[in-house]
């Protein structure tokens, strides 16, 4: 930590922005105005195509009960899928066709070893996959799954950060949980894990109940050499490059922004039922893609009950809303379901299930992954007749998918490309 002292006083310094309430110098994404004007997009209005790239299913890459979102990567090369149930983890690289390649680390307590992958994230500038693992560092690993290196986290104020990603440079960049008093809310950090800057944190409270912190950033995501960062309680969307930090979007939440009581009681059903929460958010030259979710009592689309098992019986889940804002247009829209009430852009390219993007890869790739058992349980002849097909070629390719797909095979990556 031998650069700490010195780059956290000029990091004091540093505007990143104020308690000034932000004005019109920034996009604002109108989430308020929009409740209740729900509309249906279609896949050919953003996309030009869309790739089925199914995932090699065998004995030593099973993926039956997959932590799929967001955490799965995708580039030129690879596809790189984790794998989470309760305390067994892995995580599986495939080429782009779908073929099963290797195991990146595995889990234990030996060098190179995972003891709890929090995040996977690429380097975006040499063919690396790095790997953090809990608290403790941040492994490298080449593309074939052999181990490179350790990488020291930075302890800042007590605070180890988490969602870390790669920001270029060599530089990684953290969210710091807020406990309340902490003056800094994202460090970034270098490979040996020294401090090089840090951005303050504008949003503080008296702790109750004896509460720690609140943990609530979102996965940070690029777009060539930008990456956003946001967290749960800030309606910002900050925009880091070079090596700054400042504001880029404002989400327009109204009187359902994050209530502030709720760091400091830790009230969950309080904040269910007051505030709207962007819980998941990417994004693309052209759009940012996010989910949002709502109040009770506010209005959503209506989605298609599913089935618990522990209840069983079927429930609606309809608390998440979809949104899709479009950066050149500055317009917002919050998705309605299809005639079938799945959520999601309706896929009138091949006739398959809706897509929503999961992850940008650049090069105008987004990229949703399917379910094998929803496949073959939704996408029958009967629902084929429902739907305006475009693309009759992609929809045989689908048709052909489907002839060799099982229920227990491993999810199909999907893969659209925005015009």
């Amino acid at each position: 930590m031998k650069k700490l002292s010195l780059l956290l006083a000029v990091s004091v310094c540093l505007t990143v922005c104020t308690d000034k309430k932000l004005t019109g110098d920034y996009p604002v994404i109108d989430v308020t105005g929009k409740i209740g004007e729900y509309q249906k997009v279609y896949c050919s209005d953003l996309f030009s195509s869309i790739e089925l790239i199914p995932l090699e299913t065998k004995d030593e890459c099973l993926l039956a009960v997959p932590n799929l979102r967001p955490s799965i990567l995708l580039n030129d090369e690879i596809i790189v899928v984790p794998y989470t149930f309760f305390w067994d983890f892995r995580i599986y690289a495939f080429d782009r066709t779908g073929k099963f390649l290797n195991q990146i680390g595995q889990k234990g307590q030996g060098p190179g070893d995972y003891y709890l992958p929090a995040n996977i994230f690429f380097d975006t500038e040499k063919p690396i996959v790095y790997v953090q693992n809990g608290n403790l560092n941040i492994l490298a690993y080449e593309l074939n799954g052999n181990f490179i290196r350790s990488i020291p986290i930075p302890n800042v104020e007590g605070i180890i950060p988490y969602r870390i990603s790669y920001a270029g440079d060599n530089l990684f960049v953290g969210h710091l949980s807020n406990q309340g008093k902490n003056k800094f809310n994202y460090v970034l950090f270098d490979e040996e894990g020294d401090t090089v800057k840090c951005f303050p944190n504008h949003i503080f409270f008296n702790r109750k109940g004896g509460y720690n912190s609140y943990d609530g950033a979102l996965e940070p995501f690029r777009v060539d050499e930008r990456m956003y960062l946001k967290d749960y309680v800030n309606d910002t969307i900050y925009c880091l490059a070079n090596s700054t930090l400042q504001p880029s979007f404002i989400f327009s939440l109204g009187k359902y922004s994050f209530p502030k009581e709720f760091l400091e009681t830790m009230d969950i059903p309080s904040l269910q039922e007051r505030a709207l929460i962007i819980r998941f958010l990417i994004g693309t030259h052209k759009y940012f893609f996010y989910e949002i979710s709502f109040p009770k009592f506010l209005p959503r689309p209506k989605v298609k009950p599913v089935f618990s098992p522990p209840l069983n019986q079927f429930i609606t889940r309809d608390e998440t809303v979809y949104g899709i804002y479009n950066i050149e247009e500055k317009k917002n829209i919050l998705l309605d379901t299809n005639e079938h009430l799945e959520t999601g852009i309706i896929n009138d390219i091949n006739g398959g299930l809706s897509f929503f993007p999961r992850y940008y890869a650049g090069n105008n790739e987004v990229m949703d992954i399917w379910d094998a058992a929803k496949m073959k349980e939704t996408l029958t002849e009967e629902y084929f007749a429902t739907k305006t097909i475009k693309d009759q070629k992609a929809h045989q390719q689908l048709k052909d998918l489907l002839e060799i797909l099982q229920e227990d095979d491993n999810p199909v990556v999907v893969i659209a490309k925005l015009k």
